[in-house]
């Protein structure tokens, strides 16, 4: 699923006096007010000509893009060109959206469009949070009757309620396929900024998973290597390829994300894309992960440099449980399979 960011098509924000903002219809008993004059004096949101702000217009995903990755403080300068037909290097939001996308925190559609004007739900603003702000915590029992335990975002909305980003529409509604306002959305990135970050335990156990998971590693079967994986910071992706499609496949599943030594480190259950998360104390564990990799694997659009098969930007996740707290940890994997010639 894309991450749907939103705003007003109507109408350009045009740049306000970020010393001291101003907006004729924000006044101080508004709920979003605080939040929308901060990210205002720092520049992130805008208003227009007119002298408004406009707090109850739907944000579209090109703009929400501007604010995340304004307020991420993401590199908007060397970027990637992430190639959606729809927004090329003449487009406002151009930069914003290739640095989101290069961060891996959004993705276009099948068609290869991004769709700037397109309106942000807050299922898709749920997701765009949880992984912008890499929010941390214990999940909770999901309160919402409108959201399905196995929607796609239901582990997004309940890390946003975890971390009191949110509480719902209602006690027990969040409203997933609403659109965001713009003053909601301000509210939301000031609350993912302040959550308190206390140094515990879960970050020593944090930090050892992803020392084990960004590990560069190679396999070797009788001195030819089979299998590696590779880390880059940059964009949070491990790149894992198997050099042949029996021991590299083996050997794929004993490293990076699926290395043994998470075990003993408190990672119970991995998950792969939208597959159902696998426990690991199963015997059957290590099978199941190696079929819900491979039932992801497509024909490579450059097979002769690239592999035969591969599958690329699969968000994996490692949920893990240190003295009775749980939290996960999410990475973004690209799978590489070299097919051995039939002829």
């Amino acid at each position: 699923m894309a991450v749907v960011l939103a705003v007003i098509v109507t109408a350009v924000p045009v740049t306000t006096d970020a010393a001291s903002p101003s907006f004729t219809d924000v006044k101080p008993t508004l709920d979003h007010y605080d939040s929308i004059m901060d990210l205002a004096g720092r520049g992130i949101v805008k208003g227009y000509s007119d002298g408004t702000y406009r707090p109850d217009s739907r944000l579209t995903r090109g703009q929400a893009s501007k604010i995340l990755a304004l307020a991420l403080k993401l590199d908007t300068k060397n970027v990637k060109n992430p190639g959606f037909k729809d927004v090329d290097k003449a487009n406002g939001f151009y930069k914003y959206v290739a640095a989101l996308e290069n961060a891996r925190l959004i993705s276009g559609f099948e068609d290869h469009t991004f769709k700037p004007n397109a309106f942000m739900t807050r299922a898709h603003m749920a997701k765009a949070i949880d992984l912008g702000f890499k929010l941390e915590g214990k999940s909770t029992v999901n309160p919402f009757i409108d959201v399905s335990d196995s929607a796609w975002y239901v582990d997004h909305v309940k890390a946003l309620v975890s971390n009191k980003v949110t509480k719902g529409k209602t006690a027990t509604t969040f409203d997933p396929n609403a659109s965001i306002t713009r003053a909601q959305m301000a509210s939301f990135v000031i609350r993912a900024e302040n959550i308190e970050v206390v140094t515990t335990p879960i970050d020593e156990a944090r930090a050892k998973i992803r020392k084990v998971v960004t590990q560069n590693g190679v396999i070797e079967v009788g001195g030819k290597k089979v299998a590696e994986s590779k880390f880059t910071s940059r964009t949070n992706t491990v790149t894992m390829t198997a050099y042949d499609s029996d021991e590299g496949i083996k050997g794929i599943t004993g490293i990076g994300v699926f290395s043994a030594k998470l075990r003993a480190l408190g990672v119970n259950n991995i998950r792969i894309g939208n597959a159902k998360a696998v426990d690991l104390s199963q015997s059957t564990a290590k099978d199941a992960l190696k079929d819900d990799f491979l039932n992801l694997l497509k024909p490579s659009t450059k097979p002769s440099t690239d592999s035969d098969v591969s599958a690329e930007g699969v968000q994996v996740t490692l949920y893990a449980d240190k003295d009775g707290i749980q939290f996960r940890e999410t990475f973004n994997v690209d799978f590489h399979v070299f097919v051995p010639s039939t002829k």
